[in-house]
């Protein structure tokens, strides 16, 4: 029907596409400039060791973040101004890779705290530097406070235990070692093994008032002078009532480490369960170093002597599970636990 209107016209041949534009090839004198942007727009320190730890490059925000100038750094020991606990992170930005949180970076015109990273590539290890926030370095120094007072109130603890007399010094320092260890077999938690270890420290604190010719007597004592040794742990409790921040645990560990688990200790007579699982655990780690250590009155005991009175005394003067625990566990005697029998009880 319109054969002859030919205005439409054939159609039109579609246009040849046109090729995708080729991207620009870069500037090869150009690329280190560029790689040098990207680096200088880091927020973090950039750095680069070698095998000995040396600075080789640094990089990003390197001087604002450390305070020393790139010229400076080269060459340096990267440890130089990082401080952190080497014991919990060893080849930490030698080897491997890893990540530190609190490590305090220490230069002439900073310190503060900062995010490590690092990873081994070959012989070399790159990593960076990051500052926390204002708000983790409050946190974190904040805590790091904390853990200084802490340390220092603990070192306090332990002088107050070992001050009353010399000789006592050594023994103070092996039993709250022992008795730390049996709290952690124990499955205490570690405020709770703190509690336990300052008990130890203090345990004898009541002898400060035990006349010194009572205590280095070199023989039996009569029974006036007995009854004055019975006294300590009354005596202890007493003298510790002006340090309120003492943890419960504590105070019972000094009033009750010479009950014994057949209710014939003192000063009250407690038996089994009743006795404060503190006390308990001191009674077995006093009554260990006093057998193994020489006094005025009696020489040392070989550690075979004591363990068999540990064991023959476990369920009569010491509570039979930790007894089995300390021999066993915290002494490395596992050889021995069917010495034990069934013994066990509730650590409660």
């Amino acid at each position: 029907m319109f054969d002859d209107l030919d205005f439409f016209g054939a159609p039109a041949a579609p246009a040849p596409a046109r090729p995708a534009p080729r991207p620009a090839t870069p500037d090869p004198a150009a690329l280190p400039g560029l790689r040098q942007l990207l680096l200088e727009a880091q927020p973090s320190a950039l750095f680069l060791l070698d095998g000995a730890g040396l600075v080789l490059e640094v990089g990003g925000a390197w001087e604002a973040v450390t305070g020393v100038r790139p010229g400076e750094a080269l060459g340096q020991p990267l440890h130089r101004w990082l401080r952190y606990d080497r014991a919990r992170h060893p080849g930490a930005l030698r080897v491997g890779q890893g990540v530190i949180e609190d490590l305090t970076l220490v230069t002439p015109l900073h310190t503060h705290v900062v995010r490590a990273t690092w990873g081994a590539r070959g012989e070399h290890v790159a990593g960076t530097l990051e500052p926390l926030a204002p708000a983790a370095q409050h946190a974190f120094r904040t805590a790091e406070r904390l853990q200084d007072t802490e340390r220092a109130l603990d070192e306090a603890v332990n002088f107050l235990g070992v001050s009353q007399d010399a000789w006592q010094a050594e023994h103070i320092r092996r039993i709250v070692d022992f008795a730390g260890r049996l709290a952690e077999a124990a499955g205490l938690n570690p405020a709770e093994v703190g509690a336990v270890r300052w008990g130890a420290a203090l345990h004898d604190i009541g002898k400060a008032r035990v006349p010194q010719a009572i205590l280095q007597k070199p023989g039996p004592l009569d029974p006036l002078e007995y009854e004055v040794i019975l006294q300590h742990p009354v005596w202890g409790v007493q003298l510790l009532a002006d340090l309120p921040f003492l943890p419960v645990q504590t105070v019972d560990a000094v009033r009750h480490h010479h009950e014994r688990w057949d209710g014939q200790g003192y000063p009250l007579g407690l038996e089994r369960g009743r006795i404060p699982l503190a006390a308990r655990i001191v009674a077995v780690a006093d009554v260990f170093d006093a057998l193994t250590s020489a006094r005025p009155y009696k020489t040392a005991w070989s550690y075979q002597d004591a363990v068999e009175h540990l064991i023959g005394e476990a369920g009569r003067h010491f509570d039979p599970g930790l007894t089995r625990l300390f021999v066993c566990d915290v002494l490395g005697f596992p050889h021995l636990a069917d010495r034990f029998g069934d013994a066990s009880t509730p650590l409660d």
